[in-house]
């Protein structure tokens, strides 16, 4: 065992005692007015916290581990006829938790056939995309958030991060650490080189997806996670296609403030890169995919259908209304989440070739669904509805609201988006979202104030913790290339964080400003 390694076995250690240390301590020697269910609960978010912060276990086992603990500790309110494993579990089932999962296996079938690889070299091979070093980092940019709509932030990054390292090695060139404006490496030496164009092409990856993820209800799991919430909550329902309306103006308002943010320091012309050979490089590997071949089509029309039944509802509702027949009726048969149960049926049911008995998921695939991921969602859900059904989330919220004073719910809003993302620079989006929201909630419901925008601006926000290696997934991805510098991504982060506050309040302050909440 080396140094590093030695110093992270320690540090897992602490972690590990300083959980169950909050966990005992705020039990046993902190007096609180608070119910006693809720004051335990206290407890295990204590300890939860402090897991998901060091992770000295993984994350969905401490969420496990949560939902385990508020029933042998008593955090769980039931009411004649309920058991508390019942009360606690149930959130596992619910709806939403299927739409993620949907989701998910169209997310596999399309990085099986290699669907999301074409459209990405398609984009790429484009005549517009090689013109510059400018335009070859819109593009990549552009691609991965446009997949990362429809697919996890970590999976889309996965994909589009060894494209990124192609398009830096067959460049050959960029400005380098130490030179000067014109001072660029050969391509025969390049050999990845730490230079800022390369750090913008891997960061606009990184941060491209998170982007993406926020456009539709299925782009990332804070996303579906929300939804579920706010039904079940508020009894708000927002159809996908109502999200898109504001999900895809924050989209496309992130995107261009990220390539000009990242862009602002690489010059449209330089020479020494050699965009002829990269335009090349992508042709020739576009070349080598062929036509479509059968799973492709597969997933692509199943792809179509699935969207086009989540999208129906809102077309028929600007169609009649949300009391026509029509869109009563479609609800009731195909809601989102048994569409998107049916999407890996039709999967597992379209052949690319019969007489083989080979079909466009296996059974193999099912292994390869992020499973950490939907039990991290259910946990989520189970310890806000406790925080809810115990009083927790009312009695912090009626505190806070107490301490901060405000009237207004975009004060609210803004100070939600801010911790939010301050929050999930150190924990994963779900996690930050799970215990964010139901207070959020509970403080607009105690001042008298509409609760969807703060809830909506802790959604989003929480997909911008960008700083650090550790804030997500996809930053732990590109970060590993060792070609960003440790300052460069903080500054990189820094500045996207500034931007999706700002973007983030302001298009959610136009959205309900145009009667947006109303149509939810």
């Amino acid at each position: 065992m080396n140094e590093t390694q030695a110093t992270e076995a320690k540090l897992r250690i602490v972690w590990l005692v300083l959980g169950p240390a909050l966990l005992i301590g705020w039990i046993c020697l902190v007096p609180s007015d608070l119910p006693a269910e809720a004051h335990r609960l206290v407890g295990i978010l204590l300890l939860t916290i402090t897991w998901w912060l060091g992770e000295p276990i993984p994350i969905p086992i401490t969420g496990l581990l949560a939902v385990c603990l508020a029933v042998i500790l008593g955090c769980v309110p039931i009411s004649a006829g309920q058991s508390p494993d019942g009360v606690v579990l149930a959130p596992f089932a619910d709806p939403s938790l299927y739409f993620l999962l949907g989701g998910m296996f169209i997310a596999q079938a399309m990085m099986r056939h290699g669907l999301d690889r074409r459209f990405a070299l398609l984009v790429l091979t484009s005549r517009w995309a090689g013109r510059n070093t400018f335009t070859v980092l819109a593009a990549l940019g552009l691609v991965v958030t446009f997949i990362s709509m429809w697919i996890s932030n970590t999976a889309a990054t996965a994909m589009m991060y060894p494209i990124g390292l192609g398009v830096i090695s067959v460049l050959g060139g960029g400005r380098t650490e130490t030179g000067g404006e014109n001072e660029f490496a050969q391509p025969d030496k390049f050999e990845f080189r730490r230079t800022p164009y390369a750090s913008a092409l891997l960061l606009i990856v990184a941060y491209g997806s998170s982007i993406g993820g926020v456009a539709t209800p299925i782009g990332t799991a804070t996303n579906v996670f929300t939804r579920g919430k706010l039904q079940a909550s508020l009894g708000l329902e927002i159809p996908f296609l109502q999200w898109m309306i504001v999900g895809l103006p924050l989209t496309i308002v992130l995107f261009l403030g990220l390539t000009f943010w990242l862009g602002r320091s690489v010059p449209p012309a330089v020479s020494g890169l050699n965009l002829a050979e990269l335009r090349e490089s992508f042709r020739s590997q576009r070349a080598v995919l062929g036509t479509l071949s059968r799973g492709e089509w597969n997933t692509m029309v199943t792809f179509l259908l699935v969207i086009g039944l989540w999208t129906m509802p809102g077309i028929l509702a600007i169609v009649q209304g949300t009391q026509g027949g029509s869109y009563v009726a479609f609800k009731s048969v195909l809601p989102e989440s048994i569409v998107a149960l049916l999407a890996p049926v039709l999967l597992f049911l379209l052949p690319v070739d019969f007489r083989r008995g080979r079909f466009t998921l296996e059974l193999e695939d099912i292994s390869r669904i992020d499973w950490g991921t939907v039990i991290l969602f259910g946990s989520g859900l189970s310890l806000g509805a406790l925080m809810e059904k115990s009083g927790l989330a009312a009695a912090i919220g009626q505190r806070m609201s107490q301490v901060s004073g405000t009237e207004s719910v975009w004060a609210v809003t803004a100070v939600s988006i801010m911790a939010a993302i301050v929050l999930s620079e150190f924990t994963s989006n779900v996690a930050t979202v799970s215990v964010l929201l139901p207070v959020v909630i509970s403080i607009c419901q105690e001042a008298g104030l509409e609760p969807l925008p703060a809830a909506l601006g802790v959604c989003f926000a929480a997909s911008f913790g960008s700083c650090l290696p550790v804030s997500t997934p996809p930053n732990a991805i590109v970060y590993g290339s060792r070609l960003i510098p440790l300052g460069r991504m903080v500054r990189a982060g820094f500045g996207l964080d500034l931007l999706a506050a700002v973007a983030v309040w302001c298009v959610l302050r136009v959205a309900f400003a145009l009667g947006w909440g109303a149509a939810s």
